[in-house]
């Protein structure tokens, strides 16, 4: 949730906050994490616990020649920061800044009375610099969607096609909005219209963002006082008919994303009277992102998750596990990153759909009913839960923080490259919706558009890494094992490591 206003797809500048109170659980540090005692054979696929010195170092003794993976993880609580391992671990650990831009002011108008074709009101709407008013007309309704146009910013683009209004609000009527509504919980109902305003408008584009959400329209939310729009508003940029957002389809899913932002605030904070909370950005776009993928429209979603594991020129140099941190995506409410934005809103979803499917998850049958098998209940529970960040991951899942990420990252590294049958190690299947025809879930090898190929998370060698770890983060290390003896990493106890070894062949 960023507090007190926008919640955007693409462009997100949340505020500082105050995050003195983290009370998060803590690792056990006492050394013992059940790593076997004396030389282990492993099987190829199986993964172990190693032991971890009191001076940070993690170890274990294999007993057959093969190759292996250490994940390497760090349970420090520090946001941005990076601690030495392997021959550099004597180096001080160095903090990394982030860039926090300033909370934006909450200058929104009152609502007006419900709407029919050819009704207009005015909104104060962000472009970017400022709240200004605008006067927008409706051009479509349904039983679920008003669709308003802005009538006072020019724009390039022109007006949206007819025919692709009506397919997006068939897509957000037919399912989109029905599923979030299942799978999530329902949206708050201020103005008392039933209904989800879409307002297009080209001061989206300016402020450079695809869409957002403030949550002064269905508040009360602090920052905002009195005044919002109020009402279900999603705030649509002007699409561009020849971007992939401005096809129906990609309209669609920037609708689910922004919606399911709405959802959350309404359950997780003003329906809970929690007008002052705020969580990690990463955790509430992680979210929507799952929203996305739920609904059906996983598609310009993939690129995000691709984002914290793929370290192609394309998707840019933090496109990579190096850039992840469970910190990072997880505690307070402050934390943002430009350079990484990519690579953690990935993060994020890719820790959150395995927590779902972790819990059950649920299947979809041949007419597109959704099937609870656990993870929309855990779904609910999670967004009724008056608990914040990683205080909401150990109220449902019953499992401190760091079991859970570590099980994960463990599962980013086997899913897909070995066999393996602990399903803490994997990720479900991707399976095919009958309905919109893309792929739920997660593939760590996936042929993306038929032309980015991931390859899992980047990997380094033992004995030749770039020697950083991040505070909650992970590092993937290959160690090429000639004779049975010691794997052995140097970590600066700083970065509360713990390690886990693969044998992969």
């Amino acid at each position: 949730m960023v507090t007190p206003l926008l919640l955007a797809l693409v462009a997100c500048n949340p505020p500082v906050a105050d995050d003195s109170g983290d009370t998060d659980s803590v690792i056990d540090d006492s050394g013992d994490t059940g790593a076997p005692d004396g030389p282990v054979s492993l099987a190829v696929g199986e993964v172990v616990d190693m032991d971890v010195a009191e001076d940070g170092t993690v170890s274990i003794e294999v007993a057959d020649p093969g190759n292996y993976i250490v994940i390497l993880a760090s349970f420090a609580k520090g946001q941005g920061e990076t601690h030495g391992y392997g021959e550099r671990y004597e180096e001080a650990a160095r903090t990394e800044p982030s860039d926090v831009p300033p909370g934006r002011p909450a200058d929104v108008r009152p609502p007006t009375a419900s709407a029919a074709v050819g009704d207009e009101r005015t909104f104060d709407v962000y472009d970017g610099s400022s709240y200004v008013t605008i006067t927008a007309k409706v051009t479509a309704v349904s039983d679920m969607v008003v669709v308003w146009e802005d009538q006072t910013t020019p724009n390039e683009l022109g007006a949206i096609d007819e025919e692709v209004v009506n397919e997006v609000i068939f897509n957000l009527e037919d399912h989109v909005i029905p599923r979030e509504r299942q799978v999530f919980g329902e949206e708050s109902d201020v103005d008392a219209s039933g209904k989800i305003d879409v307002l297009v408008s080209y001061t989206v584009n300016q402020y450079g963002a695809v869409a957002y959400v403030t949550q002064c329209d269905i508040g009360p939310v602090v920052g905002c006082g009195e005044r919002g729009n109020e009402g279900e508003i999603v705030y649509l940029g002007v699409p561009d008919p020849d971007d992939s957002y401005g096809t129906p389809a990609g309209i669609t899913e920037t609708v689910a994303h922004e919606l399911n932002h709405l959802i959350y605030g309404w359950h997780k904070y003003v329906a809970q009277d929690q007008a002052d909370a705020s969580e990690n950005i990463y955790l509430t776009e992680g979210m929507s992102a799952l929203a996305q993928d739920l609904t059906g429209y996983n598609n310009g979603n993939q690129y995000v998750w691709a984002a914290a594991l793929d370290a192609t020129d394309y998707l840019g140099k933090t496109a990579t596990i190096d850039s992840v941190s469970i910190n990072d995506v997880l505690r307070g409410s402050s934390y943002y990153d430009t350079e990484r934005d990519g690579a953690l809103r990935g993060a994020a979803y890719l820790f959150l759909r395995y927590a779902f499917e972790q819990q059950g998850g649920m299947s979809v049958e041949g007419d597109g009913t959704l099937v609870d098998e656990g993870g929309m209940a855990w779904l609910h529970d999670w967004f009724d839960s008056p608990e914040l960040g990683i205080d909401t991951v150990e109220a449902t899942m019953g499992r401190p923080v760091e079991d859970v990420a570590l099980d994960w990252f463990t599962a980013l590294v086997v899913d897909g490259r070995v066999e393996n049958d602990n399903p803490a190690y994997n990720y479900q299947p991707r399976v095919e919706d009958p309905v919109t025809g893309y792929e739920f879930g997660v593939d760590m090898y996936a042929l993306i558009h038929g032309w980015l190929q991931l390859e899992g998370p980047e990997l380094q060698k033992v004995d030749r890494n770039d020697g950083e770890i991040r505070s909650g983060g992970v590092e993937y290390l290959k160690a090429e094992v000639a004779e049975a003896g010691e794997v052995r990493v140097a970590v600066d106890p700083e970065a509360k490591a713990v390690a886990r070894i693969l044998r992969v062949d």
